[in-house]
């Protein structure tokens, strides 16, 4: 079938549909979601020559007519040879080996290294669709993998994008989530590269919480860089708090979590070898995972928490990474700030004076900043904390991470009064006295993300009073910031009829 080409002035997200009226989607006898075969006979370019595309259909006749084939901009950007009126040749495609192979995991049989790499390779070239993709991660789910799938996947999902190469000895830190508050890594970057250690960052953005690191370092500095600008910062501090996402590093992975997102699943046979194919990517060879552990996270007991470290250092080693790793507590925030700005504002303030605290941020950012450096040989086991705490108290981490914002773009002597907040504020005081017994993480993240939260940077929550704190009726317990009057107003309403996420100890267990 000869079709003539008509650009659809937007994008997908993907780089392979295209679309077709329903009658010329009929005459080929494919519906929404089968592969065509396109052939474009004026190009040059094999890649650009011969490609199969995924298709969807117009049943409304309002995008495109019989006779053409609607070419969204992301294919537009990618194959530059193709034009308004340029003629196509379409016919149906076979599903390639992989989505065979993606049937035999659905069954519940393992897969060969052969055939993850197969999927994986078809994942990037968008010979698989995302149906497809959901079918493959539904059967993780159901049916897990063990180490040697998982090993083989980690190694797939690496090689499907660039890789780094930093020097024989890279460290990192990286976290499972789930508690609100937990800018650790904007204490411990510096510290470790303070001690001389190569620690090159490597962060995503929030989703489904108040803010990421990247979000929280883009306050200080630009986060976003190609991979000559990332080791041109590398080669100059040992070090970087970067965005991830503007790297060309596992692409493969990045396309499983877009469709993991929306389908609510995070399979521990694909969230390990996504963990360290990033790490394996940017040449780390030693790292801590930071595994908080308790409500609204993804392990509710120690128990969970110790089964996945177990399975995920064997997988690091397998790949040759040496792991540690860290329950944590996760019962209430790590500080006293959540969101974007406030958390930039509350790490700043203790890089730059140790002895205003918060302890619990203290303590949980040189644990694993100590972790870390024994690993690297600066201190005797058991003593890395010490060493840690030194050189935050010292300002060695303070002067690091000046040099840090100073290689990513940002101004270096920003102070924490220069971090501005948004102008709609809102306090919260005690209803009565008493003790606090418990912080309740869930609420907090529901008011910070309508506040504005992540994409909002001067939009947040600040918690005063914590678990064991003795209140007294009229203390202010709790401050909300916001760029948006209606914001605020949505935040203060989800306040309100939560009762807010300060939990007072009494008698009485629940109110029904």
């Amino acid at each position: 079938m000869k079709l003539k080409v008509k650009t659809i002035n937007f994008e997908t997200g993907n780089t392979k549909d295209v679309v077709l009226n329903i009658k010329d989607a009929q005459k080929l006898g494919q519906k929404a979601g089968d592969r065509i075969y396109i052939k474009n006979l004026e190009s040059k370019n094999i890649e650009e020559k011969y490609w199969i595309a995924i298709l969807q259909v117009d049943y409304s006749n309002s995008l495109v007519e019989p006779g053409e084939i609607g070419i969204f901009l992301d294919i537009i950007k990618e194959k530059t040879a193709l034009q308004n009126d340029m003629i196509l040749s379409v016919k149906p495609a076979d599903p390639p080996d992989s989505f065979k192979f993606i049937q035999k995991k659905i069954k519940g049989n393992k897969l060969t290294t052969e055939e993850i790499n197969s999927i994986i390779s078809d994942t990037v070239s968008g010979s698989l669709s995302r149906i497809d993709l959901a079918a493959f991660i539904t059967a993780v789910y159901i049916n897990g993998m063990d180490n040697e799938e998982m090993t083989s996947l980690t190694y797939a999902e690496a090689r499907s994008g660039e890789i780094f190469n930093f020097g024989p000895d890279v460290y990192d830190k990286h976290s499972t989530g789930g508690v609100p508050g937990n800018k650790v890594s904007l204490i411990i970057v510096p510290i470790v590269a303070a001690a001389g250690l190569t620690i090159p960052k490597s962060s995503t953005r929030a989703i489904t919480s108040p803010s990421g690191t990247a979000d929280s370092m883009e306050v200080l500095a630009p986060v976003s860089f190609e991979a000559e600008k990332l080791k041109d910062i590398v080669s100059k501090e040992n070090a970087c708090i970067i965005w991830g996402g503007a790297l060309n590093t596992s692409p493969a992975d990045n396309i499983l979590i877009e469709i993991e997102r929306p389908l609510r699943m995070d399979p521990m046979g694909l969230m390990i070898p996504s963990i360290i194919t990033k790490k394996l990517s940017l040449g780390v060879k030693k790292l801590v995972l930071d595994i908080p552990v308790g409500d609204g996270t993804k392990f509710i007991t120690p128990d969970n928490g110790k089964q996945f470290a177990y399975i995920f250092k064997e997988i690091a080693k397998n790949v040759g990474i040496q792991a540690e790793c860290a329950l944590t507590l996760a019962h209430q925030p790590i500080g006293h700030a959540i969101g974007p700005g406030l958390e930039a504002k509350e790490a700043l303030t203790l890089l730059m004076d140790y002895s205003v605290g918060p302890n619990s941020l203290i303590e949980k950012a040189t644990d694993l900043a100590g972790i870390l450096l024994e690993m690297g040989g600066k201190a005797q086991k058991g003593m890395g904390q010490n060493l840690a705490k030194e050189i935050l108290r010292s300002g060695k981490a303070f002067e690091k991470m000046k040099k840090i914002i100073r290689v990513q773009g940002g101004n270096p002597e920003i102070k924490p009064e220069d971090i501005i907040l948004g102008p709609h504020v809102k306090e919260f005081f005690a209803a009565k006295s008493g003790h606090i017994t418990g912080v309740n993480n869930a609420i907090i993240n529901q008011i910070a993300k309508a506040t504005g939260c992540p994409h909002s940077k001067k939009s947040g929550v600040e918690i005063f009073k914590k678990q064991g704190a003795r209140i007294k009726e009229g203390d202010l317990i709790f401050k909300v910031y916001s760029e948006s009057q209606n914001k605020l107003k949505k935040a203060e309403k989800i306040y309100n009829s939560t009762g807010g996420p300060i939990i007072l100890g009494g008698m009485m267990i629940e109110r029904i």
